[in-house]
């Protein structure tokens, strides 16, 4: 019979659960009779510090900003907290246990609210408004992502509310009766106060203003990169409008990049390796269907294939920023080969950060290079001739290689080209034999 005295219970717990409370709540949960998760995936949750002096500053929500229940279980507090109601319904017999659940359910919710707040560095000052102001789940989810990105105008948000908040206040402490003056302050109080949760809405749901049309492409976009990972958004706005979703007087690729460059970020869109590409990222990273030819992309575009002054062969990917960052450790966990470098300053100077992906052994450089080899556009020539580098014995035909790769990641710059065939006393036409046989 299921019951509160199960509550703990892990023996079925279709999810390992290291925090405690949460192994309450999704223990309760996965035992009722008549209560099941379609979709639950079977995999861990992500390992809580609730137990943790300091659990709010420490805690890390994935990557898309999700909560610990949708990232774990695919559903949200209300959601879940829906379907129980319903189930009450029909079931009034269960109703005492029910009603647990759904207070589990809440505690759990109430600490992810606390968590969420007290990780932005400014909350500390504005606390209560930013909870008068609204924290509905988007609006969380929102200030996981962009809490400290869009702070200054969430700050301003929260000043314009506290000022109308005390005005009100005063206003009802007030003995005698409102003349023109006080009626005029707690009209312009209210306003504020009411502008104020506008603001904070907008700065948060900035997609919120867009046409229905505009928010549908941008939906379409979202479920297209989640089934099929990384597109162009000529491909995406091809596909909206075979399926008849998006219409082609409203629509055109260059519209659909600059609605996903602007608002992609609230949809779990970013940009992606490749110009003109865009990627989907879930509670577990970005969302790459096929990591060779998402590598490929990555090293055409952002990359290198080299042989050093000293015969070693070497490939890296370069990226910027933090979204640059998430790149490189997306690639890093999805290859299982290579060695991380992040947070490298670019200058004194500059708070930007450069981030690499580093392929030095000759393990890697083969695994990396054979399996985008299919793939790669611009740096075909690099790819092959690095290979038969490494597999070559002949120290002449070794020479001949690596002077091909090097050529090759210069003949752009005609200066530069020039005078590398310039010092090694040969011409293109010796290039082209180099390349015979690749």
């Amino acid at each position: 019979m299921w019951g509160s005295a199960l509550i703990g219970d892990d023996y079925d717990l279709p999810v390992q659960v290291d925090d405690i409370l949460t192994k309450s709540v999704v223990s309760s949960l996965s035992q009722h009779p008549n209560f099941t998760f379609d979709e639950m995936p079977k995999k861990p949750l992500l390992k809580s510090s609730l137990s943790t002096s300091n659990v709010y500053k420490s805690f890390k929500f994935p990557p898309n900003g999700d909560g610990w229940l949708e990232s774990s279980i695919g559903r949200s507090a209300d959601d879940m907290i829906r379907s129980l109601r319903k189930m009450r319904r029909h079931d009034k017999s269960q109703t005492d246990e029910i009603d647990g659940m759904i207070e589990d359910i809440r505690t759990l919710k109430a600490l992810e609210t606390q968590a969420t707040v007290k990780s932005l560095s400014w909350s500390e000052e504005h606390d209560s408004a930013i909870r008068n102001l609204g924290l509905s789940d988007r609006n969380l989810k929102a200030l996981r992502k962009f809490g400290e990105t869009r702070s200054s105008s969430l700050i301003q948000a929260c000043e314009m509310f506290e000022k109308a908040e005390l005005t009100l206040k005063t206003l009802d402490t007030h003995e005698t009766a409102w003349g023109p003056e006080e009626e005029q302050a707690w009209a312009s109080a209210m306003s504020d106060r009411s502008t104020a949760k506008k603001m904070w809405r907008n700065t948060l749901r900035q997609s919120d203003n867009l046409s229905k049309h505009q928010q549908t492409a941008l939906e379409f976009a979202a479920n297209e990169l989640q089934t099929k990972g990384p597109l162009a958004s000529r491909r995406i706005v091809e596909n909206g409008l075979d399926a008849g979703i998006l219409h082609k007087t409203k629509m055109t690729p260059a519209s659909m990049s600059k609605l996903l460059k602007i608002y992609g970020e609230e949809f779990d869109v970013y940009k992606g390796v490749e110009k003109g590409t865009f990627v989907k990222m879930d509670a577990t990273g970005l969302i790459i269907k096929d990591v060779w030819s998402y590598a490929a992309g990555f090293l055409d575009a952002d990359g290198s294939i080299f042989i050093t002054d000293r015969g070693e062969p070497r490939a890296s990917f370069v990226a910027t920023g933090t979204r640059g960052r998430t790149h490189c450790e997306q690639m890093h966990k999805a290859l299982g080969c290579g060695v991380l470098a992040l947070d490298q300053r670019i200058s004194k100077k500059s708070n930007r950060t450069t981030h690499r992906l580093l392929f030095h052994s000759k393990a890697d450089i083969h695994k990396l290079l054979k399996g985008i080899l299919p793939h790669l556009k611009m740096k075909e020539t690099q790819a092959k001739a690095v290979l038969q580098y490494m597999d070559n014995a002949d120290s002449t035909r070794k020479s001949e290689l690596k002077r091909l790769v090097t050529f090759e990641n210069w003949k752009d710059d005609k200066k530069k080209a020039n005078a590398l065939l310039q010092d090694w006393g040969i011409g293109a036409e010796d290039l082209t034999k180099y390349a015979e046989g690749l």
